[in-house]
């Protein structure tokens, strides 16, 4: 009887999830005659590479859109912030090397580094125009992709048309240094001088390990995140309740939940890249041929807006704009608000 009961409410758990997905595809299903909807693979680097392109006219400009991380894939939750920009837009979103369906489709290849990435997303850029007949593309990056997307403009400025980074990553030393500041002065003043103890000790621990250690890292930000405003986000349940969430997509958020240590032997080499104690040359690109936007949530305390805003200052381009959002935080996809920022501001930069 009560094994009865349980698979019944474990079929009826199944029934509503599949109907919650079922209703999103219908709403957000591309309908225009000339409009695209696909994921597919394409050979990127040697090995297939998962893209997802979305829009309404497919002679539309192009955004190839960059995910943070690295290994945070976002193409099957783009559906809940990039519907109005797809009006205008068609929007390229891909999991890189070592992420995702792009991992599961190739478990043995080489680990992600940023040369690979690099050479990856020029292939991407050149397939996107060749598919679009287009010249240029606009290149958006969140978070790690920001990284990344930096670094590509300054390589190919020839084949993009403008560049917008979305929690723009700098040096993640002096970004963790600027949250941890503010948490010990917020802790203090709450009374909490233990916890300000707690986070320096955690700091500490950070800075004098050989390698970057993820685990002991994610602990400061676990104690710093419990007085840092975290400000609004993609809500988790536009993830969960995706209508383009693939099974490897679920596997791959189970392996970055309980077996962290897997997550971080396959993108091992970027993380080595991203705490890397010493200067890299990325952090010095401030120098631009093509039009420049930045978009920080004034929550954010993973790439501080504070930061993103001094890089800002320093960025020589042909035209430049920096947006803060207000109440956001690292993931400040908000659908409407952020979407129509980010065409207003592309076409002042045209």
């Amino acid at each position: 009887m009560i094994l009865t009961i349980v698979l019944g409410g474990i079929a009826a758990i199944f029934i509503i999830f599949g109907m919650i997905r079922f209703i999103k595809a219908q709403k957000y299903k591309i309908r225009t005659a000339a409009g695209i909807q696909k994921t597919d693979y394409v050979v990127l680097g040697g090995i297939e590479q998962c893209i997802q392109i979305r829009g309404e006219d497919r002679s539309n400009p192009i955004i190839i859109m960059l995910h943070g991380g690295p290994g945070n894939a976002m193409a099957f939750y783009s559906y809940y912030w990039q519907a109005e920009l797809e009006k205008a837009y068609t929007i390229i979103n891909w999991d890189q090397r070592g992420c995702a369906n792009t991992y599961y489709r190739n478990t043995e290849a080489d680990k992600p580094t940023l040369e690979l990435l690099l050479s990856d997303l020029d292939e991407l850029v050149d397939y996107a125009c060749r598919a679009f007949g287009k010249d240029k593309a606009v290149i958006m990056g969140h978070s790690w992709g920001t990284f990344l997307g930096v670094a590509y403009v300054s390589k190919h400025p020839e084949k993009v048309a403008a560049y917008v980074g979305v929690g723009q990553f700098h040096d993640v030393w002096i970004s963790e240094q600027h949250a941890v500041d503010e948490a010990i002065r917020l802790a203090n003043l709450a009374g909490k001088n233990q916890d300000a103890e707690k986070i320096k000790k955690q700091l500490q621990i950070v800075h004098t390990s050989q390698e970057a250690d993820l685990q002991e890292f994610m602990k400061l930000r676990q104690l710093t995140g419990k007085y840092l405003p975290s400000g609004e986000n993609t809500p988790f349940a536009a993830e969960i309740f995706s209508p383009y969430l693939s099974f490897n997509d679920f596997k791959w958020f189970l392996t970055l939940l309980f077996n962290f240590k897997k997550f971080i032997h396959i993108q091992e080499e970027l993380y080595k890249t991203l705490f890397s104690k010493e200067e890299l040359p990325e952090h010095n690109i401030t120098t631009f041929e093509v039009p420049v936007l930045i978009i920080a949530g004034d929550c954010d305390w993973i790439t501080p807006y504070e930061m993103a805003h001094d890089y800002f200052k320093q960025i020589s381009a042909p035209k430049k704009k920096f947006i803060l959002i207000e109440k956001a935080g690292h993931i400040p996809f908000k659908p409407g608000h952020f979407t129509e920022l980010v065409m207003m501001s592309l076409d002042e930069l045209k």
